[in-house]
């Protein structure tokens, strides 16, 4: 019975220290790897803050595009201002391209179909043939009315140098003067060159008005405005019962006068 009991006690001793050992190993002190690398724990981003931070970067990115979008739209703008200051003049110049050829028409359409004659600006000085004089001018102005441009400006131009003191040197340096603008290419600066040598040496006569108002609405559909309106206050003044008058007041209307 005594070793039996001796037996029991033994291994209830045993038992006791298992326990304690094993009660030791989960609640003791650190193992030696735990020991040497200490713990070091992040602490998490507070949810407030990384929202703060995304608001002030979607902030700022919609504050350049506003920027942007307001510069296009000033550029936009300058564009369309752009835009209708070159539609207002290319308006001008269809005008007046529409208005010389219907002015041109006009003209050669009365000279074909009523057959008048146009009196001579003033009697042929010098040596001058006057029979020869009519006869060159009229074979010139048979070719513009066949609208033989290019036949008509060779003539003229004979015509201007054949006889320096001609009868007809005013409706030649006009005629040869739209004879030029219609040629294909024009060439508008030999044109404005002779309806300018009938304002300068021919003043009063009936063509002069005309080739004021001529020369005025070819310099403006050459960006010579400025030259366009003196040209045209200068027929009003000069000649305010022609019917080019008229035209340049509303020409000038057109060029902001």
């Amino acid at each position: 019975m005594k070793v039996v009991n001796s037996k029991r006690l033994f291994a209830g001793a045993l038992f006791s220290s298992l326990v304690l050992c094993a009660h030791a190993q989960g609640t003791g002190p650190l193992a030696v790897e735990d020991r040497s690398l200490p713990r070091q724990q992040t602490p998490a981003a507070s949810p407030s803050s990384t929202a703060g931070a995304s608001t002030t970067i979607s902030q700022d990115g919609l504050m350049v595009l506003m920027q942007q979008q307001q510069q296009f739209e000033e550029q936009m703008q300058q564009l369309n201002g752009q835009i209708e200051e070159l539609r207002h003049e290319l308006q001008i110049m269809k005008d007046a391209e529409r208005e010389r050829y219907l002015d041109l028409d006009t003209r050669i359409n009365t000279l074909a179909e009523q057959g008048k004659t146009e009196q001579p600006d003033e009697q042929a000085e010098g040596n001058v043939d006057p029979e020869a004089d009519r006869a060159a001018y009229k074979a010139a102005k048979d070719n513009l009315v066949r609208r033989d441009f290019d036949a008509a400006a060779k003539a003229f131009e004979g015509y201007l140098n054949d006889f320096p003191n001609g009868q007809f040197r005013a409706h030649a340096h006009f005629w040869l003067g739209q004879v030029y603008s219609n040629q294909n290419p024009p060439q508008n600066d030999k044109a404005m060159a002779q309806f300018q040598a009938v304002v300068d040496d021919y003043p009063d006569h009936s063509k002069a008005p005309t080739s004021l108002y001529a020369l005025a609405t070819m310099q403006a559909r050459d960006g010579k405005v400025s030259e366009a309106k003196i040209n045209l206050h200068k027929l009003i003044k000069q000649y305010p019962d022609a019917s080019e008058a008229g035209k340049a007041k509303s020409l000038l209307d057109q060029l902001g006068s």
